[in-house]
């Protein structure tokens, strides 16, 4: 029955790779996206951090900028209350100012 089958015939191959490579195009940049989001996220984490603990320590704060590991971040004053500043790697701007988000505790009765 299957005797005479060879493999493959060009023309196939050609048109298997093909909708490979539309598969692999409509994906690329949404898995782009999704990786922008998680670095941005990701700084966004270390900025609420550098904040909590300039807060806690109770050091003051001095306007300029701070390079760390996932970016570059930028300390100002707005309302008294020291800010961090952020362009994220998905190109928006992000700010944070003088909050520590504690969890409340529910009162004993």
């Amino acid at each position: 029955m299957w005797r005479d089958c060879n493999g493959f015939y060009l023309l196939e191959t050609l048109l298997a790779l093909s909708v490979l490579s539309i598969v692999i195009g409509a994906a690329a940049p949404v898995l782009y996206r999704i990786y922008q989001e998680r670095f941005t996220l990701q700084q966004q984490r270390e900025a609420l951090e550098l904040l909590a603990n300039k807060l806690s320590d109770g050091s003051e704060v001095e306007e300029g900028a701070v390079a760390v590991e996932t970016g570059e971040f930028k300390w100002d004053f707005r309302e008294g209350a020291p800010c961090i500043a952020f362009t994220g790697k998905n190109k928006r701007m992000y700010s944070e100012c003088g909050v520590i988000k504690r969890v409340n505790q529910m009162a004993l009765p």
